[in-house]
């Protein structure tokens, strides 16, 4: 079996030296700190991008034209590291308080993508019930990847199709007072923001900002979790809201690329799929004990792969 630990039971597994992993998990508690580290990191490099564009474009460093398209995608990329923090919240991996843990998420990390955690925590849950199924509430991975479903991803196309479905599916219509609470501060906060980088680098600065948030992180996210979960099997001749298309996770590198597209634990999805109840910043002791079981030893090997490889692999014209 690979790409998928999700039928084996906690208690089928047991190293070679007779250490069963239901003890082992009660010992991996979250690294709270390493968390805030790594949001920290995320906003630090956010910050340098923007700096160094609005530089370039104030001083003339560089042609906006090379400035604004490779800004853009460099916010997007800050942008969709730092989304996927919000997925650690919805699991309590932020903070051991689980109020604190919602707000960090909300006011630090949501604000940016109008994102508040309890509602994607009720979206998200369904995820790992129906993974593979044609009631997954995240199902990016439904779409064979290919130039189309890229343009689609590009131009919005996709990202309006899947705010309708979440919307669909959590049955909200958002109207409660906390959650248009919410909203205007979402909006009051892009709006000094938006204000901050024009009086910073004019037009072009909110063109980098705008093209980060609304078309490169969006493609970026999406691609993330088709390779994360699309088989390679799968065929694009087949819609999988009518078809099972079954249960497939994997595991990702450690450089920098696989470390920080799949940030927050993500490049290690096989594992977080199979135990979300551990923290993504003990999931490395999990890989390493899950490879010394004679049950998983195996599935752990042949699942490794990298988000370039499988993108090589899944791609068609």
């Amino acid at each position: 079996m690979k790409d998928n630990l999700e039928n084996i039971e906690f208690c089928e597994v047991i190293s070679r030296e007779g250490k069963k992993y239901t003890d082992l998990r009660t010992e991996l508690q979250p690294a709270f700190k390493k968390v805030i580290r790594d949001i920290i990191k995320g906003y630090a490099f956010l910050i340098l991008v923007i700096t160094a564009c609005s530089m370039s474009l104030r001083f003339g460093l560089l042609s906006p034209f090379i400035t604004v398209p490779t800004g853009a995608f460099m916010v997007g990329y800050c942008l969709a590291y730092l989304h996927l923090f919000i997925h650690a919240a919805a699991h309590y991996d932020i903070h051991a308080n689980k109020l604190k843990n919602d707000r960090i998420s909300d006011y630090f990390i949501g604000v940016l993508f109008g994102i508040p955690v309890k509602n994607y925590r009720k979206i998200h849950w369904l995820h790992h019930n129906n993974l593979g199924t044609r009631n997954d509430s995240e199902h990016s991975y439904f779409n064979e990847l290919n130039l189309i479903f890229l343009l689609k991803c590009i131009t919005g196309i996709h990202t309006f199709s899947v705010i309708f479905s979440r919307a669909k599916t959590s049955g909200q219509t958002n109207t409660q007072k906390s959650s248009r609470n919410y909203l205007l501060f979402v909006a009051f906060f892009h709006l000094l923001l938006l204000s901050i980088l024009f009086i910073a680098a004019g037009w072009p600065m909110l063109l980098i900002w705008l093209g980060g948030l609304l078309v490169v992180f969006p493609l970026l996210a999406t691609l993330r979790q088709l390779l994360e979960h699309r088989d390679i099997h799968a065929s694009g001749k087949i819609n999988y809201q009518d078809i099972d298309h079954g249960k497939v996770s994997r595991l990702f590198g450690k450089g920098f690329i696989d470390n920080s597209f799949g940030a927050a634990g993500f490049n290690k999805h096989l594992l977080h799929h199979w135990d979300p109840t551990i923290s993504y910043t003990r999931l490395t002791e999990v890989e390493d004990f899950l490879m010394t079981c004679p049950k998983t030893a195996n599935i752990i090997r042949e699942s490794k792969t990298s988000y370039l490889k499988i993108f090589i692999a899944l791609f068609k014209i």
